[in-house]
């Protein structure tokens, strides 16, 4: 968030002296430079978009545009950037530091996904058209219209990928944002969108999970639930990872699709992954860490409200929002509360570090 201690050009963010990381340089009293660790970043149905300090959860800054946060939240070193909802239908790119707008850029409808790259932001909205945006000023670089509203979307070198609720994945061209190739699931598709090199994955209210080819979208494989797929994905190198609503957590492997493991919670919604554990917010009010070899429960935190944000982790917490109006800091060995910051709505969509 901050730039990095250094003296003479040389970087000394992390150094210690007798033992203690230097975190502060300061002249007379006055702070020039601080290696503050980070911030929680995290949307709130009271239009705001806080940003909460990472050891304690103060309140850093906070945003508002009159609208909510609408999709996932993402962070580079120099601003944080989110979609918002009615009453501002746009995605706004905020300073990190201070909290102040850096550039707004309208779409017809709320935005409900973005991604970013280097060079642009890439969001999908209501209005049936997913947006390229130039990441420095907020202007359009080219759009592109479906027949149905644009959900969850990613990118790579070559492309961005993205669902719809016509029932389509598609994959546009990163530099032009004409179609490479598009692939019909049976209902909307509105879960996250996840690839590697080379599969993209999607969830489908088909009740099915797929892995498509990422060059040509062909289908690889499906997965068959008791119920549609329409929230968190995450992956490793040899599992899929998906909430289905019909309650369950799968573990589904990669190459063809057969089921690992699966662990029971209650619609469950974000998720996220570490070389451990797979970890995942539900209705039940519950933040569960599962094992991510054989699915065993490792620990369960139960909130005050139900938990449908993003999860998200740094290797030592894990950070949940939640619509009892907290967002919570868990250990991430036993899920005891570190921390929790309340506002005055619900935590149920967008989170994310900066780290």
């Amino acid at each position: 968030m901050i730039p990095p201690i250094s003296i003479d050009g040389t970087d000394i963010t992390g150094a210690t002296i007798d033992g203690t990381e230097v975190q502060e340089i300061t002249v007379d009293g006055t702070p020039v430079f601080s290696a503050g660790p980070g911030a929680v970043f995290a949307g709130n149905s009271d239009d705001n978009l806080y940003a909460l300090d990472i050891n304690d959860g103060s309140e850093i800054w906070s945003f508002n545009p009159g609208a909510s946060v609408q999709s996932t939240i993402l962070v580079d070193d120099s601003a944080v950037y989110a979609g918002f909802g009615f009453g501002a239908n746009s995605v706004i790119a905020i300073d990190i530091n201070d909290g102040s707008e850096i550039w707004e850029f309208l779409a017809g409808d709320s935005v409900d996904g973005i991604a970013i790259d280097d060079t642009a932001v890439y969001a999908g909205s209501f209005d049936d058209k997913a947006y390229a945006i130039d990441i420095t000023d907020g202007s359009e670089i080219w759009s592109y219209t479906a027949n149905g509203r644009f959900r969850q979307l990613t990118v790579d070198d070559t492309a961005v990928y993205a669902g719809s609720s016509d029932n389509n994945v598609y994959a546009l061209d990163i530099n032009s944002g004409s179609e490479n190739w598009s692939f019909t699931t049976g209902n909307n598709v509105e879960s996250d969108i996840v690839i590697d090199d080379t599969a993209v994955y999607a969830g489908s209210r088909d009740d099915k999970l797929y892995a498509l080819d990422i060059n040509d979208g062909s289908e690889i494989w499906s997965f068959t639930s008791n119920d549609d797929f329409r929230n968190g994905i995450a992956i490793d190198d040899t599992a899929v990872y998906a909430c289905s609503s019909d309650g369950e957590v799968y573990a589904i492997d990669k190459t063809d699709g057969s089921e690992i493991w699966s662990f029971t919670a209650f619609f469950p919604a974000g998720i996220t992954i570490d070389d451990t554990a797979v970890y995942v917010g539900d209705n039940g009010d519950n933040v569960y860490a599962i094992d991510i070899n054989d699915g065993s429960e490792i620990w369960s935190f139960t909130a005050g409200g139900t938990v449908q944000s993003d999860i998200a982790t740094d290797g030592t917490a894990v950070y949940a929002g939640s619509s009892d109006s907290k967002v919570y800091a868990l250990d991430i060995n036993d899920g005891s509360e570190i921390w929790s910051f309340t506002a005055g709505g619900v935590f149920d969509n967008g989170l994310a570090l900066g780290l």
